[in-house]
């Protein structure tokens, strides 16, 4: 059953794993197994029920973000050792070490052909790779701190966020076409499954909603008392999961910007979020240590 505003009131847990504090968790394209990056690496689990099926070992620190690619065949990530991993999926897939970041990577990102990546961190730097070769085809300079999610939107527009309290959009030539506005440090950012539009979470306590062809603020939600730390939209599009410094995770109509149900469950932040790609399934990822699936009763 898909996860929607008329039945979201109906979420509850069906899984639960302990791991190192998590910081990202992304699904494989068939929704069959869910990947949890944390200070421990990044783990494999299946579905339903969150069963250990596979490590990848091979970071020296923290692992903080990570991304799949639309077929499922390799997985990027990005870590605290200053390096950008790529893991072939497939049986004997290899590992690619990307090395061009003077600092702690903090967020990497696939476009929908899965053939250019970008990467970005406390370097300042956008890092942009062929994933096929492995090499840095551009880097892109603007923001003026730490940068810690990255996204591409429409085509080949890049979305960068961070510690300055802007958003930038990029274009396919690396030119900084539009620079948006939060109050405070800009955490995270997702895309809305029609790529119209883009949400961002940030320390300022706000969720705000962007037209991405305009650039225009569409929708600004008081989201989270001490800030807001993620963003997530669900499948059908009507609605966006947010968590934050208060331990909740709150789910909002998209359109009407109305708040219709709220979970108090993790016992520290939460700092990721994921739909499955047929939306019947949403994992979290907290501070607490733990990753939680959730569906519909």
């Amino acid at each position: 059953m898909i996860i929607s505003s008329e039945n979201v009131n109906r979420l509850y847990e069906v899984a639960r794993i302990r791991r190192g504090w998590v910081s990202d968790v992304v699904w494989s394209p068939n929704g069959r197994v869910l990947a949890a990056a944390s200070a421990e690496g990044i783990t494999f689990h299946a579905a339903e029920t969150l069963k250990l099926m596979g490590k990848l070992d091979g970071h020296d620190g923290p692992v903080k973000s990570i991304a799949v690619n639309p077929d499922g065949t390799l997985l990027a990530s990005a870590g605290a050792d200053k390096t950008v991993r790529l893991w072939g999926l497939q049986p004997g897939g290899q590992q690619r070490i990307l090395r061009g970041h003077s600092d702690a990577v903090d967020a990497v990102a696939l476009n929908a052909d899965g053939r250019l990546l970008a990467s970005a961190g406390a370097d300042k730097t956008v890092r942009l790779w062929d994933v096929e070769s492995g090499q840095q085809t551009q880097l892109l300079e603007g923001h003026e701190d730490e940068i810690t999610s990255v996204i591409y939107c429409n085509g080949d527009l890049l979305a960068t966020a961070g510690w300055d309290s802007t958003i930038r959009l990029w274009d396919t030539e690396g030119k900084c076409q539009s620079v948006l506005h939060h109050d405070s440090w800009v955490r995270h950012l997702a895309v809305s499954g029609d790529r119209k539009c883009l949400a961002s979470a940030s320390r300022d306590a706000s969720v705000r909603l962007w037209d991405i062809e305009t650039a225009n603020e569409v929708l600004r939600l008081d989201a989270h008392t001490g800030g807001a730390d993620a963003v997530a939209f669900s499948t059908d599009g009507t609605l966006l999961a947010t968590s934050g410094r208060d331990l909740a995770i709150k789910f909002w109509h998209v359109s009407s910007g109305n708040l219709i149900h709220t979970i108090l469950d993790h016992e520290k932040p939460v700092l990721a979020l994921a739909f499955n790609s047929d939306g019947s399934f949403l994992a979290t990822g907290s501070g607490d240590n733990t990753v939680r699936v959730w569906q519909i009763n």
